[in-house]
């Protein structure tokens, strides 16, 4: 949903993306991908409603696109389309200690959604199998990977705090990781819930942390 209007975005597994006004029957926009395109895309506004990204896999898993859109000039396809290499996320991966047969499995994973930061440099895709990384919001290179061993099973949540400093993941083990967001260290670990933790969030005006397994935790940042 855009954060300045009655816009959004849907992504299908039909591989399409489409922009729609909650106020007119019929979408406003398809988006054109490339024919390559090998999976379900994902789709978000920035924190502006100016920009909006969508990412979508590779043939073969071999990366991913990234297209990049003007919110106010979406007819004139995207004004920056980008590639991410497999073989970089494996890379990046494995620079953090992490074993070549696990980097290479993240590395291929499903992404299951990308999110902008306050900012719009940057933007946090998540993954199956534990993957959650950051990209440039310009050039869409990797900056930062967060492991977390004990999650490689599923599919984690995670968000930025409003300040962009920090990056929240749920675990599989019911705990929260804090996530230094320039450097990547482990800040702190929240403990609390009894199950995998599968959505968190940030609240945008206070100092509030929202997350849920099979119960519901409002943590006080």
């Amino acid at each position: 949903m855009s954060p300045v209007d009655d816009t959004f975005l849907s992504s299908s597994t039909d591989r399409t993306v489409r922009l729609w006004n909650v106020q007119q029957a019929g979408c406003l926009a398809e988006m054109e991908l490339p024919s390559t395109v090998d999976g379900a895309p994902h789709a978000c506004f920035d924190s502006t409603g100016l920009v909006f990204g969508i990412t979508a896999p590779m043939a073969a898993g071999s990366g991913h696109f990234i297209h990049l859109y003007d919110a106010r000039n979406y007819s004139g396809g995207a004004f920056a389309e980008l590639k991410l290499q497999q073989s970089n996320i494996e890379k990046a991966i494995h620079s953090k200690g992490v074993a070549p047969e696990l980097a290479m499995v993240l590395s291929r994973s499903e992404w299951t959604s990308i999110k902008f930061d306050k900012s719009g440099k940057q933007l946090l895709v998540t993954g199956k199998k534990g993957l959650v990384m950051t990209l440039d919001g310009f050039d869409g290179t990797i900056t930062n990977v967060f492991s977390n061993p004990s999650s490689t099973n599923g599919e984690l949540s995670a968000c930025f705090t409003p300040d962009d400093r920090t990056i929240l993941t749920g675990n599989e083990d019911g705990s929260i990781h804090c996530w230094n967001a320039k450097n990547g260290n482990l800040l702190r670990k929240l403990e609390g819930h009894t199950n995998r933790v599968g959505c968190v969030a940030a609240n945008p005006k206070y100092a509030q942390v929202a997350s849920a397994c099979s119960n519901t935790a409002l943590w006080n940042w």
